[in-house]
Formats: structure tokens, C-alpha cells, sequence
């Protein structure tokens, strides 16, 4: 009975001095706590889950062009083109050149031809297309261009001029022609135009051509259409937008971008084409023409977003009568002579008829029109 008590006192012992070693780890513990409490940062804990700042669908939607895949496939085509002919849009030819692209050929391509051709002049007066063919031609050949299967302006002599270039390398038994520019100017247009079916795929909206492919003109040429390429960094959202870069239906706020529009088209040609006749705002506009249209929402309140779409719709589908005049366009008539001097080149001209020859798409206001300044224009224009 003694040795079972002494056991008993043992054991309780025991426990006692345990408790009394896990209590003083427990402080040791919470001491360590409290002292590390003042040395933690929230900010870079992984543990703590973080919301994501929205930016990956800002950049995908207004940064179209520019992906390391679409520069690849650009100078892939450059690379294997002897002559490369750069697409612009009549409406805007200076907004809508690739300066990185022109830059390469200069620096590191400078046996390659360098061509534009001005795409879509029927959505211009002819004395602006007459003006831009002046000023574009002292830097490289010009080609005024209407893109159509059935009836195309500018085809024979752009075919003339690419012959030439093939006289040129008469070394080769074939040479290659790349299509570069902005995406939405008509490239894949212009090459159905040359060949008279369609052999590339098109849509009025930008990104279609998603990556380059060979295409027989005749036996001495190939084409080679490339995706649409933008210069990095080189636009706002605004401009992406204009230029045709982006998507209309991937935008989240649309009517943002209509101030802009209705900054830049004539207020006759907005009357005209939307039957809106005064507003006060882009947002009383856009009130006025969903209500015209039947775009409402709940409560019969206008869908102004789906009604902004529409007019951008129209400003990238050239249903909006637009254009750039190129700078000093007042002052060229006078320097008319000058300019035909310095256009003179060993290289291959293009020999076209009168830009009068081109059926415009619109009917455009008689000071757009320039009627009392044509005939001088359209005698430069044929020279071109």
C-alpha cells in the first residue's frame, strides 16, 4: 500500500512539472507572437488574396496590332518581299502609316521597293485624293486605289507598276509583293482586286488576316498578304478606335468615343445620315438617335452604348463622309510645277487616269467638293 502510494505521488508529480512546462512554452510562444506582431507587413504576405486590377482586356481590346506574334509575322513578310507595298486609308494616309516598318526598310532592308497605295478613294472628294498622290509620291510610288471585284479604279496601274519592278530583278525568275499596313485599309481587298475572285478572306472589321499567306498573280509575281500591324505605343484608345483598330462590339463604353466622331464629320453629313438635327451634347445625340432607331432599354430609356456602337459602326464601314486634307494643302496648287520636278525619279512611275475616274460613295458639300479648283487637279492627277 506504501509503494502503490509513492507510485501515486510520482505520477502526480510528474504531471504537475509537465503542465508547468507546456504553460511556460505557451508563454514563450505568445511572447514570440506579440514581439513579431510589430514586424509584420501585410503587403507581402502571400497568404492574403489581393483583387486584381481589371487590365489584361483594356490592353487586348486597344493594343490589337501589336502583339510579338503580329511583328513577327511583319517582318517575316518584309523579309521575303522584293517589293513592299504599304496600305493606306485615303480618309486619314498619314494616321494611318507604320512609321516601325518604313523605319526597318530604311535601316536595314534598303534594296527592297517601298509602294503606297492610297485604298478607299471613293470615300473622298477627288482633289484630296488628287493632293495626297502629290505629297505621298516624293517619298516612294503612289497608287490611287479603289478595292472592288466588279468595279475596281487604280488596278491596271498598280499591276503596270509591279511589272516594272519585276523588269527590275529580271535576275529572278519570280519576285514576291508584301501588303503591309494598318488593319481595316484594305489589303486583303486589294489583292482580291488584283486577282479578280476572292482568294483572301475580308470583313469590315479589323484583325480578319490572321497570318500571312502566298498568293499567284501571274507567273513573275506572288502576292503576300499580311495581318494589319500598328505602331507600338503610337495611338491613345481614341485613335485606336478611329483608325479602325479595335472591334466595335468588345467595347464596354462605346459612347465615349462618339465626341470625337461628331468633332470631326461635318455637321450636314451627320444630319444627313442620322436625320438628327440639333443636339446639344454627344449624349443628347446619341438620346435622340436611339429613340429614332428603337434602341431602348427598361422604362423606354435610350440604349445610348448600343447607339454609339452603331455610329461607330458606320465611321469604320466609311458610311460617315470624312477626310484629312494633307498639311499645307492650301499653299500646293501654287508649288504645283515644283512638286512634278521633284517627284522626277529613276524609279518606276504609276501611270494613271484622272482621279475624276473614281465614283465617289458619297455626295459630298460643294466647298468639299472643290469644283472650281478640279481641272487643275485632275491634270496633276492624271500625271501622277
Amino acid at each position: 500500500a506504501a509503494g502503490g502510494g509513492g507510485g501515486g505521488s510520482s505520477a502526480a508529480v510528474a504531471a504537475v512539472a509537465a503542465a508547468s512546462s507546456d504553460a511556460a512554452e505557451l508563454d514563450a510562444f505568445a511572447a514570440s507572437a506579440t514581439a513579431r506582431a510589430g514586424e509584420y507587413d501585410e503587403r507581402v504576405d502571400s497568404n492574403v488574396e489581393r483583387a486584381v486590377e481589371p487590365v489584361g482586356p483594356r490592353n487586348y481590346i486597344f493594343d490589337a496590332g501589336q502583339s510579338r506574334r503580329i511583328r513577327a509575322e511583319l517582318f517575316k513578310v518584309i523579309d521575303s518581299s522584293d517589293v513592299v507595298v504599304e496600305v493606306l486609308d485615303a480618309r486619314d494616309p498619314l494616321g494611318t502609316r507604320a512609321p516601325h516598318a518604313e523605319e526597318f526598310l530604311r535601316r536595314e532592308a534598303k534594296h527592297k521597293h517601298l509602294v503606297f497605295v492610297l485604298n478607299k478613294c471613293d470615300l473622298v472628294p477627288s482633289r484630296v485624293t488628287a493632293a495626297w498622290l502629290k505629297l505621298l509620291s516624293r517619298e516612294a510610288p503612289t497608287v490611287a486605289f479603289h478595292a472592288s471585284i466588279t468595279n475596281p479604279f487604280g488596278k491596271g496601274a498598280l499591276i503596270n507598276l509591279l511589272r516594272q519592278f519585276a523588269k527590275l530583278h529580271a535576275d529572278k525568275k519570280q519576285i514576291s509583293v508584301g501588303f503591309i499596313g494598318y488593319p481595316n485599309v484594305g489589303k486583303s481587298s486589294i489583292i482580291n482586286t488584283l486577282k479578280k475572285k476572292k482568294v483572301c478572306k475580308v470583313a469590315p472589321i479589323p484583325g480578319e488576316t490572321k497570318v500571312w499567306q502566298y498568293i499567284t498573280l501571274m507567273k513573275s509575281i506572288y502576292l503576300i498578304d499580311c495581318p494589319g500591324t500598328v505602331q507600338p505605343s503610337g495611338n491613345s484608345e481614341e485613335d485606336a478606335v478611329l483608325k479602325g483598330v479595335v472591334r466595335i462590339e468588345q467595347l464596354r463604353h462605346a459612347a465615349d468615343f462618339v465626341e470625337e466622331v461628331l468633332r470631326r464629320v461635318k455637321p450636314e453629313y451627320v444630319r444627313r445620315t442620322y436625320d438628327v438635327q440639333a443636339w446639344d451634347s454627344p449624349t443628347d445625340f446619341l438620346e435622340q438617335y436611339g429613340r429614332r432607331i428603337g434602341k431602348l432599354l427598361k422604362g423606354g430609356e435610350p440604349d445610348i452604348n448600343a447607339a454609339a456602337k452603331l455610329v461607330l459602326h458606320d465611321w469604320q464601314r466609311g458610311r460617315l463622309p470624312y477626310f484629312t486634307l494633307p498639311p499645307d494643302f492650301a499653299h500646293r496648287a501654287d508649288a504645283a510645277a515644283e512638286e512634278g520636278a521633284a517627284a522626277a525619279s529613276a524609279l518606276p512611275t504609276p501611270k494613271q487616269p484622272g482621279v475624276r475616274g473614281i465614283v465617289t460613295a458619297h455626295k459630298f458639300l460643294p466647298e468639299d467638293e472643290g469644283e472650281e479648283e478640279e481641272g487643275g487637279e485632275e491634270e496633276a492627277g492624271g500625271e501622277e
